[in-house]
């Protein structure tokens, strides 16, 4: 295989950074774009000067018409069954964005397909690939802290809030918060854990993003636009041309504005959230999600019983506090790129898996428990109740 052929499906702003790492990595050739509207595909194409790649509506139309060795799924998560499954029955390698899907049959229609392809789907549940992430997980693995008791982990993420102008504010689109954000975070206790989740015990709230009577539906109406008299206004991301003309793409052609009102939108889902969860081998470990604060970072504790270990995921850093107080181990990492630098190293093992290297890959099989996580989670704020994981 000299290069892998593989066609984007879904052209949405997470789209802008793959399009532009797989036609930059000279393993892949971008040669097909495939979007619901042809005017996004053009657009993408434009931009990242793709003059020979074909453009198409629909995934079953780009597999017909097109050789491919592969393709890369970053539709809204609602849809992903749709696009993975006929490409797997037609052969392909598979790279699909996190979450695998959001509903337990979707979850089980995909896993059944892949495992009839012969395994040949990747779940880019980034965050595994994190500096970070894989130094903790390694030092847990090495038995550094001894065994493991708690877990505690938090995400604070400013442009969360963006979700409640965005389709990430439907549950019928993306599953709610406890799926479409938190299923990340989820998937990281599952692995630091290394155990199947047992029971998981949830609460969440919309508290602050309610309805304002005194604000318009959208941001260039509204009376609060300034800094001063709203903190959440809509701010057009011109540093980044491709998404204005994505967004202004979109609006021409469903109507859905970008300057959707955070507080008036339509939505579903929650503000701020936490989780306990309680896995097989008697680990407890507690989530706090928060898209409110004004600040962006992933926090990790992992108590052992030799040690604990703390890891910041904003400023790259582990600390390692042993049992003997006067023993600290501390860790500067590098980490370059989105999400904490693992966007560098997602597509890349993507590569090695389709040639058919040494490759670090998250299995449909592995990744939907992170999402039957957050179902239950969903479950259990719904109902105030534990949810017991069969």
């Amino acid at each position: 295989m000299n290069k892998i052929r593989i066609a984007v499906v879904g052209l949405g702003r997470r789209s802008t950074w793959a399009v532009g790492y797989l036609a930059s990595d000279p393993r892949f050739e971008v040669v097909a774009l495939v979007d619901t509207l042809s005017a996004r595909s053009n657009t993408i194409a434009k931009l990242f000067n793709l003059a020979d790649v074909r453009t198409f509506n629909r995934i079953e139309d780009c597999l017909k018409a097109v050789d491919l060795h592969a393709i890369a799924v970053f539709t809204p998560d609602g849809h992903h069954a749709e696009v993975v499954i006929p490409a797997l029955k037609a052969g392909k390698f598979v790279f699909v964005e996190k979450p695998l899907e959001i509903t337990h049959d979707k979850l089980d229609q995909i896993i059944a397909a892949d495992a009839q392809a012969g395994g040949r789907t990747f779940v880019g549940f980034n965050l595994r690939y994190a500096p970070v992430y894989e130094k903790i997980h390694e030092m847990i693995r090495a038995g550094r802290i001894g065994d493991i008791l708690t877990i505690q982990a938090d995400e604070f993420y400013d442009g969360g809030r963006t979700y409640f102008r965005r389709w990430n504010r439907l549950r019928s689109v993306g599953g709610g918060l406890w799926i479409t954000k938190s299923s990340h975070d989820f998937d990281l206790l599952y692995w630091m854990a290394g155990a199947a989740p047992k029971s998981i015990h949830a609460t969440a709230s919309l508290s602050y993003y309610k309805p304002r009577p005194d604000a318009a539906m959208y941001c260039r109406d509204c009376r609060f636009n300034n800094p001063r008299d709203c903190q959440d206004r809509w701010i057009p991301l011109v540093q980044v041309p491709a998404i204005v003309e994505l967004d202004r793409i979109t609006e021409q052609a469903t109507g859905h504005k970008p300057d959707l009102c955070l507080f008036n939108s339509d939505k579903d889902t929650f503000d701020n959230g936490i989780a306990t969860v309680e896995f097989e081998n008697d680990i407890r470990a507690t989530y706090t999600v928060n898209v409110v604060a004004g600040f962006t970072n992933r926090r990790m504790r992992i108590s052992g019983t030799r040690g604990t270990i703390d890891g910041d995921l904003e400023n790259a850093t582990v600390t390692v506090t042993y049992r003997d107080p006067t023993r600290v181990e501390h860790f500067n990492l590098t980490a370059e790129g989105g999400h904490g630098g693992a966007d560098e190293f997602v597509l890349s093992n993507f590569a090695q898996f389709v040639a058919g290297q040494p490759a670090k890959i998250i299995p449909p099989t592995e990744a939907a428990v992170a999402v039957r996580m957050g179902l239950a989670a969903t479950q259990s704020s719904d109902t105030g109740r534990i949810v017991s994981m069969k």
